[in-house]
């Protein structure tokens, strides 16, 4: 008898680790947070290190699902995924009632723009600027310019092509942070572009979770924590911070 409540207790542990992990990574997460192929397959990059990490632990595979980023939120509330990293709160109406991992870590957003033209100090040298910025993302620091139309938001799917439009002269500036701008450093020639950090603190980044199962949220939340503590995180961001900024 005791061997028969033992494995009741144990089935529901059983069955969700025969699910597989349902991990948002859209192809809006510029290098290095994620690497596509060009058969748009997640190969590499931060995101695939962490949530292949989470998945060993879990004893789970991982489903990997590219969404565009407007999509994500909506994934996560009607039970179609499990979670979605590089997000934050602030960045989500309160009204989803997502929950979430502890922060995995903080980056420093930049304004890139043409080295020949006036560093960007505070919000009044953004007024009547265009801002190269990715679809799908939330800039709560810009928001009140862009509402106001002091500033003109111009979204592309990636950086690459946001810092093309600067170099030809359609935009004025691009928003970006400083691992993805680093990575660019590495791979394209940034002789002609200078950057200036955003005067905000450094944003805390985190991962969304599907709020339907609270098990599962309480084992992630757990093994998140593990990862930090264990230096799993930082192995993963030293990896790829190879910035030249």
């Amino acid at each position: 008898m005791c061997k028969w409540w033992s494995l009741f207790a144990l089935l529901p542990t059983l069955l969700l680790s025969a699910e597989p992990l349902r991990a948002v990574v859209s192809q809006t997460n510029t290098a290095p947070y994620a690497i596509f192929d060009p058969q748009q397959r997640l190969v590499d990059g931060i995101a695939k290190d962490l949530l292949d990490a989470l998945a060993l632990r879990l004893n789970k595979p991982v489903q990997y699902l590219n969404l565009p980023r407007g999509r994500v939120v909506e994934w996560l509330v009607t039970d179609k995924a499990d979670i979605s990293c590089f997000l934050n709160p602030q960045w989500v109406p309160a009204s989803y009632k997502l929950s979430w991992t502890p922060v995995l870590f903080h980056t420093r957003q930049y304004m890139v723009r043409r080295a020949d033209n006036s560093p960007v100090r505070s919000n009044q040298d953004l007024f009547g600027k265009r801002i190269g910025t990715t679809r799908g993302f939330s800039y709560p620091e810009l928001q009140p310019l862009f509402e106001t139309n002091a500033a003109v938001r111009d979204d592309a799917e990636s950086l690459e092509k946001n810092i093309q439009r600067l170099e030809q002269g359609r935009l004025d500036l691009v928003m970006t942070v400083d691992l993805s701008y680093g990575h660019y450093q590495q791979h394209f020639d940034s002789s002609k572009l200078s950057v200036d950090p955003l005067w905000a603190e450094p944003a805390e980044v985190y991962c969304a979770l599907n709020p339907t199962n609270p098990l599962l949220v309480q084992q992630i939340q757990k093994h998140f924590g593990l990862m930090q503590q264990q230096g799993v995180v930082g192995k993963a961001l030293k990896r790829w911070a190879h910035t030249a900024i």
